[in-house]
């Protein structure tokens, strides 16, 4: 019939299309029992936040007659000026530097989209964030992954494809407590990869969230910002809580414009409110350490009942190492091509976890013998239910002869 409207809604945009799932991250194991043991979330435990001192610097801000009507304003597109010096402090740069973000995500999609154009190569590690190659498909950018080891990127197999030709604008890594496998890209690899970026010309991205969640060992120098090659994103989503939706990153100086001119077009500044309130609070001497010591000490803890727990319940029949920060455990089970089926089954019988085989889009690697099993949201009993479960579940498909 002529004349009629089409009503079914307005067509996305063609380049909308193109944002395919870069990997299986998230799909649906089908439905969780109401009381799930979730070892699936990277969130940080409620327990672990300053919430009461939190909302004492949001009442301060909010009843000083001088800060209240500031903290309710617009703000800069670079973010609370005492903030950035604070963060500059951590990251030992100027605060000229340091741009506010809108939490660890944004914190990377700002680099990306103001570094990168359509079609430019980036490394990416292999298992990996997933979440990351959603963010290099907003310019255009096409991952190049490399296997990592028991000490991060193989940056000596990198060397090997720089020398063959290979030409990165970037690479993209999480050096301390990589998520999904918990470990530590090594201080010589660290430096090699630097190296490598200022002879080769390419930007490294240092995606490092969990820095502050050390429960063992010496901490390990991030990425060295002096530098004009490396970036540094990082949030306090892991120390004060994820819902505060506050992060930074820490940009070589020709980047710093180009990224407040996409921050314009899009955000304008995190929440002034949360900024002020956050300067408030790491104002305090001592303040910021304190509380990311303390969840870092508990986090240790959980790891290592968990990984003790799961080892006594399945003996050989599973791998794991012991994760020296972090909040993430990366199990191994040899006799297991494909833990899909063994995490649908976890699952009804009350555990979640993510299947490895969703932290790569390419395979080449082991990741799908693996799952992640997050152990800093849940208290010792249920960790120890959880790994009671394993046994239980690995123990019914070695039965049937799935194992």
């Amino acid at each position: 019939m002529t004349g009629v409207l089409d009503v079914s809604g307005p067509v996305a945009a063609r380049r909308i299309s193109d944002y395919v799932a870069p990997s299986a991250f998230g799909a649906s194991l089908g439905p969780a029992p109401a009381d799930v043991i979730a070892l699936t979330s990277g969130s940080p435990a409620a327990e672990a936040f300053p919430a009461a001192k939190l909302a004492e610097a949001f009442t301060a801000v909010l009843t000083d007659p001088a800060r209240a009507p500031r903290a309710l304003d617009y703000s800069a597109h670079q973010g609370h000026a005492g903030l950035r010096e604070f963060i500059a402090g951590l990251e030992g740069v100027d605060a000229g530097r340091v741009v506010i973000t809108n939490g660890a995500l944004h914190a990377l999609a700002l680099p990306v989209l103001a570094g990168l154009d359509p079609g430019d190569q980036v490394v990416v590690e292999n298992p990996l964030y997933p979440l990351a190659l959603k963010v290099l498909q907003l310019p255009g950018a096409v991952p190049v992954p490399i296997d990592i080891d028991g000490d991060g990127l193989r940056v000596d197999l990198l060397a090997d494809r720089l020398r063959a030709g290979l030409r990165p604008r970037a690479v993209y890594v999480v050096p301390d407590f990589h998520n999904p496998t918990g470990v530590t890209l090594s201080a010589q690899r660290r430096l090699d990869l630097v190296e490598l970026a200022e002879r080769y010309g390419f930007l490294v991205v240092s995606d490092n969230p969990y820095r502050w969640l050390r429960g063992h060992g010496d901490p390990v120098p991030d990425l060295d910002l002096a530098s004009r090659q490396v970036v540094h994103s990082n949030t306090f989503s892991k120390v004060f809580g994820p819902g505060l939706r506050v992060g930074w990153t820490v940009l070589p100086e020709s980047l710093v414009r180009p990224a407040l001119e996409v921050r314009s077009r899009l955000d304008q500044h995190a929440s002034s409110l949360t900024q002020e309130a956050l300067a408030e609070l790491v104002a305090r001497r001592g303040f910021f350490d304190a509380v990311a010591g303390r969840a870092a000490a508990l986090y240790a803890e959980r790891g290592e009942i968990w990984v003790d727990a799961l080892r006594s319940a399945l003996g050989d029949r599973v791998r794991i190492e012991q994760p020296a920060g972090g909040l993430f455990s990366w199990p191994a089970f040899p006799g297991l091509a494909d833990t899909t089926e063994f995490a649908t089954r976890l699952l009804a019988a009350g555990v979640a976890t993510v299947p490895g085989a969703q932290f790569t889009s390419t395979g080449g690697t082991d990741a799908p013998q693996h799952l992640r099993a997050s152990f800093g949201q849940n208290t010792p009993p249920r960790l120890l239910r959880a790994a009671q479960i394993f046994a239980e579940v690995y123990s019914a498909l070695d039965s049937e002869g799935r194992a």
